[in-house]
């Protein structure tokens, strides 16, 4: 589906309604904020930094921003860009965490997703942000090698991490989806160019 520079992806549709329809205690519609929240984030630094978002993209595994080559925002802007939707999660999570007990599950997912978004792995913010970093200190031939080792290594540790935990008789499906998603990265990548 689309409106003007808006994607909303049929696998994203699908994805929301099949969680939301296994959703007994209404997690679905507070992640679905957290995710908001982040991307809004993202959204108002690049507004602030004279960057304009030319398309946003929603698909079953995230959002994408695409900025507009007209107004570029150079490493620095890009780094501050990159880090305001996790720090948009973390302030939510420490706001809604002192508004009470009933508070506690929305700010444990925008504690997760921050976090989350924070590793150096290559579609994650932690992984923009790094090649950001890198590309300031003049090494940014050294991004994608870093990124890709880096989000292989994840990868690797959180699929290790999931199949103990199902050997221990704690399976966790999102862990292992997680690791997946992260591993195809680079091959997502690779296809696109």
């Amino acid at each position: 589906m689309r409106w003007g520079r808006w994607e909303i992806t049929a696998g994203a549709l699908m994805l929301w309604a099949l969680l939301y329809y296994l959703d007994s205690g209404g997690m679905v519609l507070q992640a679905l904020g957290a995710c908001a929240l982040h991307e809004l984030g993202h959204y108002a630094a690049i507004r602030l930094l004279g960057g304009q978002v030319a398309r946003l993209r929603i698909s079953c595994v995230g959002a994408e921003m695409v900025l507009s080559a007209r107004h570029p925002l150079g490493p620095a802007r890009e780094l501050a860009a990159v880090l305001a939707g996790p720090a948009a999660n973390l302030l939510c999570a420490w706001l809604c965490a002192g508004l009470g007990e009933g508070w506690y599950c929305f700010a444990g997912l925008h504690l997760a997703l921050g976090l989350f978004n924070l590793l150096p792995a290559g579609p994650l913010d932690g992984g923009r942000a790094l090649g950001c970093l890198l590309a300031l200190a003049g090494r940014e031939d050294w991004a994608v090698p870093a990124v890709g080792l880096l989000s292989a290594g994840l990868s690797m540790g959180l699929t290790m991490g999931a199949l103990l935990l199902w050997r221990a008789g704690e399976g966790n499906l999102t862990l292992l989806l997680a690791a997946l998603w992260l591993a195809a990265g680079p091959l997502r990548k690779a296809g696109k160019k």
